[in-house]
């Protein structure tokens, strides 16, 4: 007698070797779970507040502390700024302020980027900062038996001997680009090159420098009609500035540019100015209130004869520009407001307003807005000859306008687990290929 096949049997013994594997694998995730969730507990949450960071660089490298969705759910609120410094690198703020159990407790490090300083040095220099700030809440919790440190102190760091800077203090910055792209129909190329040499102490602040862009483009219609294009800027400028106390400082402007785009052959411009900052400058990281008057005179030689009959002009104007910058841990607001009035052109003038709002105001919630508007009464150099059909839609030429307007804004509310510490790269939904 043949003996037969019995699906039914191995049916049974698969399911229960499968339900075995199951069983065991779930009780040995619970143990973890159960383990790391003990963790967990103890660890502070933090809400890392930092729009120009790689946050998973931080998840991935600070595991003992919960990384939340939301600054509400967080027992340290870390915000981060940054402020260009004098030698053209970047000053990162680490502003740490406690909430509930750490409740007034604030703190407030610093690390300084060089120019041109590697991306992942940054974020290095970041994250030591950051690991530094984090151990004074560490140790008010039961973290604090798992914590061993070193101090490395380097071979002679405390000499008397001062720091010789044989540059004394100036900076010199070099930059070139260029973009280009094209298809079987049209070609479109971008140059920009710009320097500068800058030297800034606590007294006296000073920049010269200058820049060239250039753009070129080509579009072909058909076999008998193509459309080229061309347009430049460049121009030069110097600044200096001196301190005057805690809130106030005087400075002077030079500027020299000339564009394809404004029919300018020359414009030549000296103003000086003067500041008030409502807030301290040591403060200047967190919050601005700034009042900036310039007076002076601008000399414009046009390449074609202009809508007003004129080859060249001297002007004679002032301008008052207020700005106010608030960053905190609800969000950030920026306001910047002014213009420009002629005293030999009184009807002449342009007056500008760029307000911009980001804000947290509910769990999970984030909104931010932002609108720029100009009124525009002193466009001198507008060219008496007719403008092209092509000029215009390749941009070669400003043309006459009362305003300019831009807006925008975005909303975004996120909701589900508070813990985001997880670091998981596999597949990236960034590419252009789903």
């Amino acid at each position: 007698m043949t003996r037969g096949f019995c699906p039914g049997l191995l049916l049974n013994k698969s399911g229960f070797t499968l339900v075995f594997v199951l069983l065991l694998n779930s009780l040995l995730t619970a143990q973890e779970v159960d383990s790391s969730a003990v963790m967990r507990k103890d660890a502070p949450n933090l809400y890392f507040d930092c729009d120009v960071c790689t946050i998973d660089f931080y998840r991935q490298n600070i595991p003992y502390v919960n990384f939340v969705r939301d600054r509400r759910m967080a027992d340290i609120y870390l915000l981060i700024t940054l402020n260009a410094t004098g030698s053209k690198g970047t000053l990162y703020k680490l502003f740490f302020t406690g909430e509930k159990n750490f409740s007034g407790q604030f703190d407030t490090l610093q690390f300084e980027a060089p120019a041109n300083m590697a991306s992942a040095n940054i974020r290095e220099g970041i994250l030591g900062a950051l690991k530094t700030g984090l151990l004074k809440y560490i140790v008010q919790t039961k973290l604090l038996d798992y914590i061993s440190y070193t101090v490395d102190l380097p071979e002679g760091h405390l000499s008397a001997e001062k720091v010789k800077d044989k540059w004394n203090l100036w900076t010199f910055n070099v930059n070139a680009g260029a973009f280009a792209n094209g298809n079987s129909y049209s070609k479109n190329l971008d140059q920009n090159y710009s320097g500068s040499a800058n030297r800034t102490t606590e007294k006296i602040k000073t920049e010269t420098g200058g820049w060239y862009s250039m753009n070129q483009q080509e579009y072909k219609i058909n076999d008998s009609t193509t459309i080229k294009g061309f347009q430049s800027n460049s121009g030069m400028y110097h600044f200096l500035a001196f301190s005057l106390g805690k809130h106030f400082a005087f400075g002077q402007f030079a500027t020299y540019f000339k564009s394809t785009p404004q029919n300018l052959n020359h414009s030549i411009s000296y103003y000086p100015g003067i500041e008030y900052n409502y807030f301290s400058y040591q403060e200047a990281s967190r919050r601005q209130l700034r009042f900036i008057y310039r007076l002076g005179a601008r000399f414009q030689q046009y390449t074609e004869r202009t809508v007003y009959d004129k080859s060249s002009e001297w002007y004679s104007l002032h301008s008052l520009v207020f700005q106010y910058q608030q960053i905190e841990k609800w969000g950030s607001v920026n306001i910047s407001a002014g213009g420009w009035h002629y005293f030999n052109y009184p009807r002449n003038f342009s007056a500008s307003i760029y307000p911009s709002i980001s804000f947290n105001p509910l769990k999970g919630l984030r909104v931010n807005f932002w609108c720029g508007f100009q009124m525009v009464n002193d466009q001198f150099f507008l060219r008496a000859s007719d403008v092209s059909p092509e000029e215009i839609l390749l941009n070669q030429v400003n043309l006459k306008t009362d305003y300019n307007l831009n807006f925008g804004g975005g909303i975004g509310y996120t909701f589900g687990s508070r813990y985001n510490s997880i670091v998981n790269v596999r597949f990236d939904l960034g590419d252009n290929y789903w």
